[in-house]
């Protein structure tokens, strides 16, 4: 056996290994794009079908669902010089024991969030704060975030996302969640779910812990009202339903861009993780307009005279998910 044949061999065995007893999941659409990376001042492109394999986990009852993206095939980052040496098509995205961007479901609502590593090995686990969508709009949305993220070490050096807008017309925050960092507005016990107690067996076979609560603190809306000096005359603390109508409503409408600024001041665009000037995955449709126009057409025109201000990287389309099998052929 080769070097490049045993190498292979290697991979999709740890693939499968890392995959056990876990329900396949296939995410795939068309995805065509064209963008502008700042720090480098070149064009990249996505012309075609890209695909996302998720690991998903199914309570005994069917009324709960957990799981996240573990990899992906797509032109665009395979095609990167960064990964032109590695011959595996699957690109590795999410590993459970990273910072995995995880999806929950449960009464017909679709949350995503991102859950720390960090508190892996204990009961409790550190949370970012989750969206609440509702669950028809919930897969296409989870693979446009799932892509951005993806691709946003190619594009920026690993800056932020943005994805909706962010403050009102006085430049307030419009969306709040919990305080406390294990304040919760929900949570599940990933011990209660037979397809998570399966796929663990292996994880503590290698000394992982097997089960964990989660807490999922929500993103809500922030409602203010303001009277004719400017002073709020009132304000209150709305539900995350409000906030995750308003946010999917953003991103269904306009997608994700790659902006060369953000224009809620410096969000590490002008940083980045590796790169000067990487610039800021976000959404603001509006934003753009009272800038550059109030259509549509104007600020497409806009941007066909100045490409480098910004650039769409995926639009929204509704995804229906599939199941598949891992096979392997040894021959």
């Amino acid at each position: 056996m080769n070097k490049k044949t045993f190498t292979l061999l290697t991979i999709l065995l740890i693939g499968i290994c890392n995959n056990l007893f876990a329900e396949k999941i296939l995410l795939e659409r068309q995805v065509n794009n064209n963008v502008f990376r700042y720090y480098d001042k070149t064009w990249h492109k996505e012309q075609g079908t890209v695909k996302m394999y998720l690991n998903e986990f199914t309570s005994a009852d069917g009324k709960e669902k957990f799981g996240w993206a573990y990899g992906i095939e797509s032109d665009f980052i395979n095609n990167a010089p960064e990964n032109r040496k590695n011959e595996n098509p699957i690109k590795e995205l999410y590993d459970e024991t990273d910072c995995p961007l995880m999806y929950y479901i449960k009464n017909d609502k679709f949350y995503i969030g991102y859950v720390w590593a960090s508190g892996y090995k204990k009961e409790i686990t550190r949370t970012h704060a989750f969206y609440e969508f509702d669950i028809k709009d919930g897969y296409g949305l989870y693979f446009i975030l799932a892509y951005a993220d993806a691709v946003n070490m190619l594009l920026t050096g690993g800056n932020g996302i943005i994805y909706s807008e962010k403050f009102d017309i006085n430049g307030n925050d419009l969306f709040v969640s919990s305080g406390d960092e294990l304040e919760k507005d929900l949570s599940f016990y990933t011990g209660n779910i037979p397809d998570y107690i399966e796929y663990s067996t292996f994880r503590v076979n290698q000394g992982y812990t097997g089960y964990r609560t989660v807490n999922i603190r929500l993103i809500k809306f922030q409602h203010v009202e303001y009277d004719k000096w400017g002073d709020i005359s009132n304000h209150y603390v709305g539900t995350a339903a409000e906030a995750g109508v308003r946010i999917a409503d953003n991103l269904k409408k306009h997608g994700l861009w790659l902006v060369e600024w953000s224009p809620y001041g410096n969000l590490g665009e002008y940083l980045g993780k590796y790169n000067l000037r990487g610039g800021v995955i976000m959404c603001n449709w509006e934003t753009f307009k009272d800038r550059y126009g109030d259509t549509e057409e104007s600020l497409k025109e806009t941007l066909k005279e100045s490409p480098n201000f910004g650039n769409q990287l995926i639009d929204y389309q509704e995804i229906k998910p599939k199941k598949f099998w891992v096979t392997m052929n040894l021959i």
